[in-house]
């Protein structure tokens, strides 16, 4: 009931107001007159005037019959939303012998029988409508709780919560009470949802009362994955590298280990680790170096288990693994390399990929440069160079003449492929490769024409460019003020002032340091070992100056003491470019054959450099979401031409293989935001993973490529995370909405505190003041203190 204020007190009579007027007018007026000649003087004949006045105007006013206007919860206008978390965490027991949350919350939620609900949701309902609802994989309306099962691996309480506004949009909805853990599959959700509310005005939001269910047993104990984070790298000896983070809760005194297998349950990795000591949650990083992982997409499997020979009981196992995906792209790709002479960088290239089913070395090497088309030297009549006579004259490959260079293909995928030399064309250079090496060629090799479509081949299509330090590459080849020179990471139009380098010993940089397929050993200290092993360098070009945003990945210093860069990257256009110095680095290989195996190590890392992030014809990309709570999976597709311009004259065929065996097939359709992008959603409630495989056809029925993604679900890992409730997240929702955080025991009180809201539907009543007694006793307490005080004056 509302305390009697001014603001809210009316007259019933109001018509009588007149009469009042004149009544209190009046009396007022013979009030006056009265004292006028009374004996009493100062503040006693003011005190006695005031009293006597309060009594009249007291009684005037009852003419009007004042009422008190109490504004009370018009009955069954309002709603009451009550949601129980209805996920599988609640039903494992906190402790060793407990119960597990899930009866405490069906006890509080369910009655003796169907139509007799608990004593505190029937006082909600004397007053408020209403509204049960279920929080599971999704929100769903119930009409009792009798259905509560705690079957599903999710609690999507941020999603229920924004749900629940939507539905309720327009309806008085007076408050939300809502019985769980606090444990939330959907995180962000749930921070979003508090963000939101932040950001509303404190009138606008409505109060929402958790209800805490469970205790965690302080003896309890368990061991989780708590999250996994993968990625790939050119570091041939840790082609993926798992940064995981794994809890514990409880003591364990001993050493557990964590694992990681692949899709064929075979152990990749492992690692021992000890918790530090205590029986609160502790989360201890690790990383795991993977090799031998398969290229394209992988489903790995993370664990954690104890080694002891007796192990402590856990409250679950279902959150000791997690699964998660990795791509390491599928090849072959393929690398052009160009040479002016037969050297021995190229047959140490070949020699290092040689087993490398990724990587794909076609080879283009001058053995003759072109002569002067009128120097004739051979037979009369000859035409042809006299290097291949005695060759079959009717192959045009084999009968090379005088003003052309003599060119020797190798490694070609079909006999067409570089039968012209070095292409003249986007679509036959774009296509074809992914990276492109230049070694001892000057620049006059290639055309106009040829070096514009280098330059477009790494700044449109997307390509990598490396200029190895052979002696007609860089300055002395007449690179500078060419397309070509444009795009190398440094300036060609000075040279540096001394000798040649001498006896150069080769370093890594910091930025070096920091690239993985710069080093060979895991470790700082070996690596050290390893670089102070490798031999002197006597042939090194000399580039001073690099170009902005240049990285200088590692440097030479000479028996001068000078220091020079041996490799420069940076990025130009949509691709990359390098400048590798040193012009003898295959004298690593020459030292012996542990040096040879080391030389053929760096250049595979260096080369999948060259080629990783390079884009294909098509490309697939994926975006993953969760639509409220159903997982979604948004796929791009990006398809180029020939020329890697946007293709739109495509077909796209998705084919989504779940884990189970089970298959789907998706069309992908065109955006209308971005010329050759396709787009398609997949939507899963109870997969545990997937692949999605694109194929792509042109409008000619041909093929134009395929590409693949995958995704890793962890419905139960997710929902058994955290075990036990999670009061500080809950108390942060009752602030935010302005309810309370309530526990079990406190649900008899809860009628009571949703009558004191202020709420979106009320009525008003009406209590009458002018006949109650206090009114009366007043009136006359005034007259009775005006006696008195005359009284007592003795003017009476």
């Amino acid at each position: 009931m509302m305390v009697p204020t001014l603001s809210n007190i009316a007259f019933a009579n109001e018509s009588w107001a007149w009469v009042a007027l004149l009544f209190g007018a009046g009396a007022i007026l013979v009030l006056v007159l009265t004292y006028r000649h009374s004996p009493l003087r100062g503040g006693a004949k003011a005190a006695a005037m005031a009293l006597k006045a309060v009594g009249l105007v007291l009684l005037a006013l009852a003419l009007m019959e004042p009422v008190h206007l109490d504004e009370v919860p018009k009955k069954h206008a309002n709603d009451v939303a009550i949601l129980a978390d209805n996920s599988a965490g609640l039903a494992v027991p906190l402790g060793q012998g407990k119960e597990a949350p899930s009866a405490a919350l069906r006890s509080a939620l369910v009655g003796p029988a169907p139509d007799q609900p608990p004593a505190w949701i029937t006082g909600i309902g004397d007053t408020f409508r209403v509204q049960p609802f279920l929080v599971d994989r999704g929100l769903r309306q119930v009409g009792d709780f009798s259905g509560l099962d705690f079957a599903r691996n999710s609690s999507t309480l941020g999603a229920a919560l924004d749900n629940l506004s939507t539905r309720f949009r327009g309806r008085p909805l007076a408050a939300t009470v809502l019985l769980t853990d606090g444990n939330a599959t959907d995180t962000s959700a749930l921070e979003a949802h508090l963000a939101a509310q932040e950001a509303l005005p404190e009138e606008k939001r409505v109060p929402v009362f958790p209800v805490l269910v469970g205790e965690l047993d302080p003896a309890a104990r368990d061991l989780a994955i708590a999250r996994v984070d993968a990625t790939t790298t050119q570091f041939e000896d840790a082609q993926v590298t798992l940064n995981i983070e794994a809890e514990a809760l409880g003591e364990f005194p001993d050493a557990v280990e964590v694992f990681v297998r692949n899709e064929k349950d075979e152990e990749l990795g492992k690692k021992d680790l000890v918790f530090p000591a205590g029986t609160e949650r502790r989360t201890v990083p690790v990383r795991l170096r993977l090799a031998g992982v398969p290229s394209g997409v992988s489903f790995l499997s993370v664990g954690i288990r104890q080694t002891a020979k007796t192990p402590l009981a856990q409250l679950t196992e279902k959150n000791d693994r997690v699964r998660v995906t990795v791509n390491r792209g599928r090849g072959p790709y393929r690398i052009l390399y160009l040479s002016g002479r037969p050297n021995w960088e190229y047959k140490f290239l070949r020699r290092a990929i040689a087993g490398d089913a990724e990587l794909d070395l076609v080879g283009l090497i001058r053995i003759a440069k072109r002569e002067p088309k009128f120097e004739w030297r051979g037979r009369t009549g000859e035409s042809s160079n006299p290097l291949f006579r005695g060759f079959n004259r009717d192959i045009p490959e084999e009968t090379q003449r005088y003003d052309q260079p003599v060119l020797v293909r190798l490694n070609t995928a079909t006999p067409e492929e570089l039968r012209d030399g070095f292409p003249k064309s986007a679509e036959e250079l774009f296509t074809r490769y992914r990276a492109l090496v230049i070694d001892d060629l000057e620049s006059d090799f290639f055309t106009a024409e040829q070096q514009e479509l280098i330059e477009q081949f790494v700044s449109m299509r997307g390509g990598t460019v490396v200029m190895l330090g052979g002696q007609e590459c860089f300055q002395e080849g007449g690179w500078d003020n060419t397309p070509v020179g444009r795009l190398l990471p440094v300036y060609l139009d000075q040279k540096e002032p001394g000798g040649a380098a001498l006896e150069a010993t080769y370093n890594l940089t910091r930025e070096g340091w920091l690239e993985d397929w710069m080093r060979l050993r895991a470790g700082q200290e070996e690596e050290e070992i390893r670089l102070a092993y490798m031999p002197p360098f006597f042939a090194v070009n000399r580039l001073p100056t690099i170009k902005p945003g240049a990285s200088i990945l590692s440097t030479v210093s000479d028996s001068e003491g000078r220091v020079l860069p041996a490799l420069i990257t940076q990025r130009y256009g949509e691709g990359r470019s390098a400048a590798f110095a040193v012009a003898d680095f295959w004298r690593w290989g020459m030292k012996d054959s542990e040096q040879q195996a080391e030389l053929g190590k760096m250049w595979r890392q260096f080369l999948r450099w060259t080629v990783t992030d390079v884009p294909a014809r098509v490309e697939l990309t994926k975006e993953e979401t969760n639509d409220g709570a159903i997982p979604v999976t948004r796929v791009a597709v990006r398809v180029r031409d020939l020329k890697y311009d946007p293709q739109d004259d495509a077909t796209v065929l998705l084919t989504v293989k779940d884990l189970d065996g089970t298959t789907r097939s998706l069309t992908a359709e065109p955006s209308l935001d971005e010329p050759g992008l396709f787009t398609a959603e997949h939507l899963s409630e109870e997969s545990e993973g997937y692949r999605i495989e694109a194929k792509v056809i042109d409008g000619a029925g041909q093929e134009i490529g395929t590409g693949e993604v995958a995704r890793a679900l962890n419905p139960e890992a997710a929902e058994f995370a955290r075990l036990g409730p999670d009061p500080a997240l809950l108390a942060r929702l009752a602030e935010v909405t302005g309810g309370e955080l309530l526990q079990s025991a406190d649900l008899a009180r809860l009628p009571g505190l949703l009558d004191q809201l202020d709420l979106p539907v009320v009525e008003v009543k009406q209590r009458p003041l002018w006949h109650t007694p206090w009114l009366f006793l007043l009136a006359l307490g005034c007259f009775l203190g005006e006696w008195a005080l005359r009284r007592r004056r003795g003017t009476i």
